[in-house]
C-alpha cells in the first residue's frame, strides 16, 4: 500500500508538472502572438523618399516602408502587422505601363488630326445594348435611385450613368487584392505619390472598419466597388446610404448611389442644369477658346455671337440649350480643330473631377441623357 501511494504521489506531480508546462507553453505563444501583433511601425515622414534599389528583392521592405507612412497618420500597429501577404502584382506594372506608353507617345508626338475621336471612343463605349440594360435596372433599383437622387441634388439618369460606365451596372468591380495591387504600382515608380497615398488611405479604411482585407478587392489600380473609388475618394465621398452605419459600395445599391451622388454634390453639381449639348461652329473660332478652366466660361448669347450653334435640334437638344441659357458655359473639343465640339456647363466639370478624361464627360452626359430619353425621366 506505501509503494502504491508513493507511485500516486509521483504520477500527481508529474501531472502537475506537465500542466505547468503546458500552461508557461501556452504563456508564452500568447505573448509571442501579442508582441507580433502589436510590433512597434517606425513612423515615415509623408515626403519621405525610398533610397533603395527598386528591385523585387526590396518590395517586402518596401512596403514596411509604406507602412510606416500609414503609421505616422495614425494608422495602428495592429492593423498594419495584420496586413501580411502584400505581393507584386506584374499585371498591374504592365498595364499601367502600357497606359503610360499611351500617354508618353501623345505627348512626344504632335497629335494628329483626328476628327472621328470621340465619334469612336462613344461607339465603343455607349452601345445601345448599354441604353437597353440601363433602361431595365432603371426599372429594378428605383428605390435606392430615386433616394440618393432627392437626397444629394443629382439627377438620377447621372447617377445611373456613372453606374453603368464605372462597373457595368455593378457586375465588374474588380478581383485584385487592392493593397497588393496600389503597393506594386508605389514601387513601380511611374505614379509613386498617387499610389503611396492611396496605400496609406486603404490602410485608413481597415483602421476604421470599413471593411475586411480579404474583401478589400478592386481594378488593377486599386479602384473599388460598384462606384469604383479609389480608397481616398472612399474616405471623402462614400456614403451610408441605408443608414444602417455602414458604406458598402461592394454590395449595397443604396450606399452605392448614395455615394456617387455625394461625390457629385460635394464638388459642386447643380441639379437644375444639364451636363451640355453638342454644337458646331459656323466660323473659325481659336482653339485657345476652348478648355474648362474658370476664365474661359462665357455666356451663351455670347458663344452664339462667336457662330457656335446647337448641332441638333431635337426636342431634348432644345430644352436642354433652354436650361443653359442663364449659366456659365464653356467650349469643349475633345479632337482639336477637327472633331466634334460641344458647350458645357459646370455640372461637366464636376464629371472632370470624377476622370479627367473629356472622352469621359461626354459618354457620360451623353448616357444620361440617352437613359433619359429611354425612361421618360
Amino acid at each position: 500500500m506505501i509503494i502504491k501511494k508513493g507511485k500516486e504521489m509521483n504520477l500527481i506531480s508529474t501531472l502537475k508538472m506537465t500542466a505547468l508546462s503546458a500552461a508557461l507553453l501556452l504563456v508564452g505563444c500568447s505573448s509571442s502572438t501579442t508582441t507580433s501583433s502589436t510590433k512597434s511601425i517606425p513612423s515615415v515622414s509623408s515626403n519621405a523618399v525610398y533610397s533603395k534599389p527598386r528591385t523585387l528583392d526590396n518590395f517586402n521592405d518596401y512596403v514596411q516602408f509604406l507602412k510606416g507612412k500609414a503609421a505616422a497618420e495614425g494608422v495602428s500597429a495592429s492593423v498594419l502587422n495584420a496586413q501580411n501577404n502584400i505581393q507584386y502584382m506584374q499585371k498591374a506594372v504592365d498595364l499601367d505601363r502600357a497606359q503610360a506608353g499611351r500617354s508618353k507617345r501623345n505627348a512626344d508626338q504632335p497629335q494628329l488630326p483626328n476628327p472621328n475621336g470621340t465619334t469612336n471612343y462613344l461607339n465603343k463605349v455607349l452601345t445601345q445594348n448599354k441604353v437597353d440594360i440601363a433602361e431595365e435596372r432603371y426599372w429594378e433599383v428605383q428605390a435606392p435611385l430615386q433616394q440618393a437622387s432627392q437626397r444629394y441634388g443629382v439627377q438620377q439618369e447621372y447617377i445611373l450613368a456613372l453606374w453603368g460606365m464605372e462597373s457595368s451596372f455593378g457586375h465588374y468591380q474588380g478581383s485584385y487584392d487592392v493593397l497588393s495591387a496600389l503597393a506594386t504600382l508605389a514601387f513601380d515608380g511611374r505614379r509613386e505619390a498617387l499610389f503611396s497615398k492611396e496605400f496609406v488611405n486603404a490602410m485608413k479604411m481597415l483602421e476604421r472598419d470599413h471593411i475586411q482585407r480579404h474583401r478589400m478587392l478592386g481594378s488593377w489600380a486599386g479602384a473599388m466597388g460598384q462606384t469604383q473609388f479609389m480608397p481616398s475618394a472612399f474616405l471623402n465621398y462614400a456614403a451610408d446610404g441605408n443608414n444602417d452605419g455602414v458604406k458598402d459600395i461592394w454590395n449595397n445599391q443604396f450606399d452605392a448611389f448614395a455615394s456617387i451622388a455625394n461625390y457629385l454634390h460635394t464638388v459642386g453639381w447643380d441639379n437644375k442644369l444639364p451636363w451640355g449639348v453638342e454644337v458646331t461652329l459656323n466660323q473659325p473660332l481659336d482653339l485657345s477658346l476652348s478648355g474648362i478652366e474658370k476664365n474661359k466660361a462665357r455666356s451663351l448669347s455670347d458663344w452664339q455671337s462667336k457662330g457656335v450653334n446647337l448641332a441638333s435640334f431635337s426636342q431634348q437638344e432644345q430644352d436642354k440649350l433652354t436650361a443653359l441659357s442663364q449659366a456659365d458655359l464653356w467650349l469643349v473639343r475633345p479632337d482639336k480643330e477637327v472633331g466634334r465640339a460641344f458647350l458645357v456647363s459646370n455640372n461637366y466639370r464636376t464629371i472632370l473631377d470624377w476622370n479627367k478624361s473629356n472622352y469621359f464627360g461626354v459618354s457620360i452626359g451623353m448616357f444620361a441623357d440617352r437613359i433619359k430619353m429611354a425612361t421618360g425621366l
